[in-house]
């Protein structure tokens, strides 16, 4: 670190405190070139995500040492007296451009090999995601389910009228009592009872509503048919009423009213 101060501050032309003769020789002396390690042939390369994680700590250690040097550069102006006090903090700047949209990786058909952490795999119906690089199946604790197959679901199914005697199932309906009900179980006994569920019933009679005003007149209608003619049945002692229209009128049982008069006159 003490290197890579000392390049900093001579391009910003602050000298180093307190430097003697032998520490500038040792600061200024050209350095060898590091010999080049020997190359592992057996050793496999990084994947990606191990690449990522090296850049990401690449980074977060190089900000550090940047953000030590501007501390230290700051304390040693201000002890000078160079630096004023902090000032207000600009405004936020612009967003940047919308980066390119997202992809998850291509889905594999899972086989008996070796899969690398962020992996996506299909196995079983279902969808998996590596979480580290690993030769267990999707059932391993290694992965993590995205998706799993789906099942049949079960439907209401109208049964009718209901039938004490009759067998049901969940999620049967039947009518009864001018209600429907549907069964909470296989087996739900009888209806109503708590197998059922009750869907709809029937409903109670309103109150009167009020009477409505009074219509207007209707037309005259045609007249109706009158008494044309008399057929009498002496045997029977009837008269029946022929109609002008030629239908069949009332019927006069006479014999009531003769057995009266023969009976008033002896």
């Amino acid at each position: 670190m003490s290197d890579r101060l000392e390049s900093i501050y001579a391009q910003l032309g602050v000298p180093p405190e307190n430097e003697d003769a032998l520490e500038r020789w040792e600061r200024m002396r050209p350095r060898p070139e590091p010999e080049p390690r020997p190359r592992e042939l057996d050793v496999p390369p990084p994947t990606l995500a191990q690449i990522d994680q090296r850049i990401a700590d690449s980074i977060t250690a190089e900000h550090k040492l940047i953000m030590a040097i501007l501390a230290e550069l700051v304390a040693h102006l201000q002890s000078k007296g160079l630096a004023g006090p902090p000032g207000p903090s600009g405004p936020p700047g612009p967003s940047g451009s919308p980066g390119a949209p997202g992809k998850l990786p291509v889905v594999e058909l899972w086989t008996d090999t070796v899969f690398y952490q962020g992996d996506v795999v299909a196995f079983d119906g279902g969808t998996f995601q590596a979480l580290r690089d690993t030769g267990k199946p999707p059932t391993h604790s290694d992965w993590i389910c995205l998706a799993v197959a789906g099942r049949d679901a079960k439907s209401p199914h109208v049964g009718g009228t209901f039938n004490a005697k009759g067998e049901y199932r969940e999620l049967d309906i039947v009518a009864y009592d001018g209600g429907s009900f549907i069964a909470l179980r296989d087996d739900p006994g009888s209806c109503p009872g708590d197998g059922w569920q009750n869907l709809t019933m029937r409903g109670q009679r309103g109150d009167k509503g009020a009477r409505g005003e009074k219509g207007p007149k209707g037309e005259q209608g045609p007249p109706g048919p009158s008494i044309a003619a008399w057929e009498i049945d002496p045997v029977n002692y009837r008269a029946s009423a022929i109609m002008s229209d030629g239908s069949d009128g009332s019927t006069l049982d006479l014999r009531p009213l003769f057995e009266q008069f023969h009976a008033e006159a002896l």
